[in-house]
């Protein structure tokens, strides 16, 4: 994969509070979305620089972005300590580049152990990975990055049934916590009264996304999940 290619992604990002869902699905009701696939529990460990440089490039609107995740999947709602480090699961490293709108990823997949891990090894393990991967692209390898904050949160998924590329994901119960085994490791609740919506589609169906929003009763948001999470420990507002 060649970090150089081009950003073909675009991502549209909506902020629905609990009192006004049932408008958010009866716009479903009359959508070409349908329900695709089981609700599962997506769960991920953010990476940063020292000094946080990922995350207030996106605060100050940057227009070239870098975010670095490990991401695994549960079918519940678990705890995402204990989910991590245990046997029998699959890690995706995600090497995220964003422009302006646009976005593409670097995937290293399906990093798979077998036997159950203490917190700190896992996360050791999945950094050297990580570091093997960066070490390839001139962008990255001088970059001195460590794992920062979990996020965790519901997701249900949707599909255009006429283009099926074209998706819809609802994210609830979004919860974090700090990442370092020295901080204390307590799991917090970010959206008390909200929901995530995200509608995701290549840059090429834009104009057939604009259409299919015209009557969407949401305004669209900036909206990152990792800056929800770090806002919680951190002297800034999101």
């Amino acid at each position: 994969m060649n970090f150089k290619k081009n950003l073909t992604r675009r991502e549209l990002k909506y902020k629905v509070f609990y009192k006004d869902i049932g408008k958010l699905f009866f716009w479903l009701l009359n959508s070409p979305f349908k329900k695709r696939f089981e609700n599962r529990h997506v769960n991920s460990l953010y990476y940063d620089t020292p000094n946080l440089d990922f995350a207030y490039d996106n605060i100050l609107g940057e227009s070239k972005r870098i975010k670095i995740r490990t991401r695994w999947y549960t079918k519940n709602h678990n705890n995402f300590f204990d989910s991590f480090s245990e046997e029998n699961q699959s890690f995706n490293i995600e090497i995220k580049r964003k422009k302006n709108n646009l976005s593409n990823k670097i995937i290293i997949p399906n990093i798979y152990f077998e036997n159950k891990d203490s917190l700190k090894k896992r996360k050791n393990v999945l950094k050297e990975k990580l570091f093997s991967e960066i070490s390839n692209y001139s962008e990255l390898c001088k970059i001195i990055i460590d794992d920062v904050l979990f996020v965790g949160y519901d997701r249900e998924y949707y599909e255009n049934f006429a283009s099926p590329k074209i998706r819809l994901t609802i994210d609830k119960n979004i919860i974090c916590s700090k990442s370092q085994i020295f901080s204390n490791l307590k799991k917090t609740l970010i959206s008390r009264n909200y929901i995530i919506v995200e509608i995701k589609f290549l840059e090429e169906s834009f104009d057939n996304v604009r259409e299919i929003l015209k009557k969407f009763p949401f305004r669209q948001i900036r909206s990152s999940k990792y800056l929800f999470a770090l806002s919680k420990y951190q002297r800034f507002s999101y």
